[in-house]
């Protein structure tokens, strides 16, 4: 008997798998004699069993069965069945003595990969095995592959998600951070200058909600084209002398119609080496221009006092009396302290308002406090014959402040109960507890308070119908300065109108608790 020469195989699989193995199950023992030794000669590892159940045992996961269907108990159909089972991707190729259309069409149906009937040509069985193991090798490559594709398109599918969710964390970050902004900020898509983000400060400074704005052209914030026409040339002259950044005052339009003065500052960003988007951020200056024009006001009139004292003092000093020149002094000296008083109130308000307020917090006696600002302003109650009493609490009213802010609080509501009052009234100053506050309070008996002035009462400049009874002047910035101070206190501050007459200007402040009592040392 010539020896066989070796079956070739796909190099893939058998790179993967190695020597091909075959188990063959018959119950001759001749039969599985003869197979195994024409098959070992063609290159191929056999094992070899003799029933069902010691195929089961030796069993691996080889590249082809060759299985006898005609076994004890029909044992045949059933290894064919539990191989299918166990191990899909391994072909079995059924053999039989007596070849009937309804056996092999039943091993078809279980899941036979091929049908020989006995005897066996040796180049039959050779060619059939050969096919079988490349087709088993093929179903296992294919299914590595398609588990590695899977596996692919699973980290594929998870770096998505988590790239996303990134994304989304990122763009929550940048809006929760934009929307804790005073100052409009813009996303614009260029050329179109279409708006594609806004934060919240929108709705604050032109009376838009941010989702009104999306999608539209800047242009809709401009009360004409050559307004936003300035704005285009100057990021065009910017960008062709090499500038990223932009800054500029501009009037742009609420959404009342109304024209608020802007600085805005504006920075392209690329793509590709062109400009295509600019982030804006827009502020709204109007009260700045709002207090240089007030304060031009409020300091021509003194100016005006003081140029006009002082030309008569140059043209006739010589002539003027000593008593005339005591009354034109005193006029130019409390002129001056009048624009004194209100440069250091507009710079007050101005450090406030660029957060640079600075508290010198400690535990302060308010009941002393209070005393002290009563016996300060009796001299100048009395002159306009003002009572000016005090109400405070029993208990010590002992809290962690900034004692000389505090005083300048108090100051303030004491100096405007007198400025309004009329003579022959009673001034008092309330000191108490409520609760895990302290409540302190100012009341008068001024003029009433009209209900739609009250919400002007603490913006700056803000003031009412009301005027001193003196002829005294008034900044309208005191109480506007005293809210900030009493709000960085983490205050409160308002204001209680009497129907009739009079009102009660009050703030209250955490109370400071007692340091619990420690018992003396046992002797």
């Amino acid at each position: 008997m010539s020896r066989s020469a070796p079956i070739s195989l796909p190099p893939l699989a058998a790179e993967r798998v190695g020597q091909p193995t075959i188990t063959v199950l018959d119950d001759d023992a001749a039969v599985r004699e003869l197979l195994q030794i024409r098959l070992e000669r063609a290159g191929y590892k056999v094992s070899v069993a003799g029933n069902y159940k010691e195929f089961m045992e030796i069993m691996t996961n080889c590249d082809a069965v060759l299985c006898d269907i005609i076994l004890s108990g029909n044992n045949g159909l059933h290894a064919l069945k539990w191989t299918r089972q166990c191990y899909p991707n391994t072909p079995v190729i059924m053999m039989t003595g007596e070849p009937t259309y309804e056996t092999a069409a039943e091993a078809i149906r279980l899941g036979a990969y091929d049908y020989l009937a006995k005897p066996i040509n040796k180049d039959e069985l050779l060619a059939t095995l050969a096919r079988a193991v490349e087709h088993g090798r093929l179903a296992l490559e294919k299914e590595r592959l398609q588990k590695e594709n899977e596996a692919y398109r699973l980290e594929l599918e998870q770096r998505v998600a988590d790239r996303t969710q990134a994304l989304r964390e990122s763009q929550e970050f940048l809006a929760n951070l934009t929307n804790t902004m005073a100052d409009a900020v813009f996303s614009i898509k260029l050329p179109e200058y279409r708006i594609e983000y806004v934060n919240q400060a929108v709705s604050q400074i032109f009376g838009y909600e941010p989702e009104e704005l999306l999608g539209q052209t800047l242009h809709v914030l401009y009360g004409d084209r050559a307004g936003f026409d300035i704005f285009v040339q100057t990021q065009m002259t910017m960008l062709k002398a090499g500038q990223r950044q932009v800054r500029l005052e501009q009037l742009l339009r609420h959404k009342s119609e109304k024209l608020i003065w802007t600085e805005i500052a504006a920075a392209f960003l690329d793509t590709d080496g062109q400009p295509s988007q600019i982030i804006s951020v827009v502020r709204d200056i109007s009260q700045r221009t709002l207090l240089l024009g007030v304060v031009a006001h409020e300091l021509r009139g003194p100016l005006a006092l003081l140029k006009g004292f002082s030309e008569v003092l140059l043209e006739d000093v010589e002539n003027i009396d000593s008593e005339s020149m005591a009354k034109y002094l005193s006029s130019i000296n409390s002129t001056a302290a009048r624009m004194f008083t209100m440069l250091n109130e507009l710079l007050d308000v101005t450090s406030i308002e660029l957060g640079q307020i600075s508290l010198a917090l400690e535990a302060v006696n308010l009941s002393q406090l209070l005393k002290t600002q009563v016996s300060d302003y009796t001299y100048i109650a009395h002159k306009k014959n003002i009572i000016l009493s005090e109400r405070l609490s029993s208990e010590t009213l002992t809290c962690n402040c900034d004692a000389a802010k505090i005083s300048q609080v108090v100051s303030n509501f004491i100096d405007n109960a007198i400025k309004y009052s009329e003579p022959g009234i009673t001034i008092e100053v309330i000191g108490e507890q409520r609760g895990s506050k302290i409540w302190v309070g100012v009341r008068d008996e001024g003029p009433e308070i009209k209900p739609d002035e009250i919400s002007y009462l603490f913006k700056n400049f803000g003031k009412t119908s009301s005027r001193p009874t003196g002829g005294e002047k008034s900044t309208g910035l005191g109480l506007a300065i005293c809210k900030k101070i009493i709000e960085a206190h983490q205050g409160e501050i308002g204001v209680e109108t009497n129907p009739y007459r009079g009102a009660t200007f009050w703030f209250s402040l955490p109370l400071l608790p007692s340091p619990p009592l420690i018992p003396p040392p046992s002797r």
